[in-house]
């Protein structure tokens, strides 16, 4: 009896004592006295490493439920992308081995489209600036930065990504093609992916390679826009599809002939008397 309360009978069943600890433990996480039918260890939960228990994106996806289109939790679901997933879109726009909206998995996105529009604004004006000072210093004329350059990138570029696909969608719609307005503004915003490193070569001093630059840039984009808007064209019908596609191709030349004479025709030359003069180019 020297261990008396440590053990207590508590059934008896065919003539057989059966004795159940009642000690308290260190590992238990109360000495209530629950007695536990089993002492196999208790499974531990699953923690954030483990797949499908946290969910960030689906977490946004399910908050964006039932909100009104007014409100700013209606629009988070469309910024709901991680870095890796802007870097494989920007990627697979510039260098295009697959179908673009198999690389977008069926999320496509508005966050890398607006932000590679606004880096292309910015790079265009900081490039055009870097150049225009050091003709100014070539020429020995004052410099002042032309906050017109500014506004016009940006009056052009985000029209191109954001007014021009919804006016392709609408026509497609129109047209019954089925399209998706967030899948054609994800083509149109990656597209220019390709012209940050366009406008960046574009201030070396040589105005073939810059024509080169511009003709690369545009095939480059105009391929990866048909390319993966021709399966929503071909729905329609053939004529039709041709016209929307022949739109599609010249809007497109109009923004590359804009980039080329706006922001990368310059060119220095050396007058007779040796002065260094800033002349336009073609």
């Amino acid at each position: 009896m020297s261990n008396k309360g440590a053990y207590s009978a508590i059934e008896i069943d065919d003539d057989e004592l059966q004795f159940q600890s009642f000690a308290p433990s260190s590992s238990s996480p109360s000495a209530s006295g629950n007695i536990s039918s089993s002492s196999t260890p208790q499974a531990r939960p699953a923690g954030f490493g483990t797949a499908g228990t946290f969910d960030p994106h689906r977490t946004i996806q399910d908050q964006t439920v039932g909100k009104p289109i007014w409100s700013v939790e209606y629009y988070s679901k469309f910024f709901d992308v991680d870095t890796a997933q802007v870097m494989d879109r920007c990627m697979a726009s510039i260098i295009p081995k697959a179908n673009f909206l198999e690389v977008m998995g069926g999320s496509p996105d508005l966050y890398g489209p607006f932000w590679i529009s606004t880096t292309v604004i910015f790079v265009l004006f900081v490039s055009s600036s870097i150049v225009d000072s050091i003709n100014a210093f070539l020429s020995s004329t004052p410099y002042a930065y032309d906050i017109r350059q500014l506004t016009f990138a940006f009056a052009t570029i985000y029209m191109y990504a954001f007014l021009v696909p919804a006016l392709i969608w609408g026509a497609t719609k129109y047209f019954g093609c089925q399209p998706d307005l967030l899948e054609m503004l994800a083509l149109y915003g990656y597209g220019l992916t390709i012209w940050i490193p366009v406008a960046l070569l574009s201030i070396l001093p040589w105005n073939l390679l810059r024509w080169a630059l511009v003709i690369v840039g545009a095939g480059a984009s105009g391929l990866f826009l048909v390319r993966n808007l021709y399966p929503v064209l071909s729905r329609a019908e053939a004529q039709t599809s041709k016209v929307i596609l022949i739109l599609v191709v010249v809007l497109h030349a109009v923004l590359a002939l804009i980039l080329k004479y706006r922001f990368f025709a310059y060119n220095v030359t050396l007058p007779a008397d040796g002065t260094p003069a800033d002349t336009p180019a073609a």
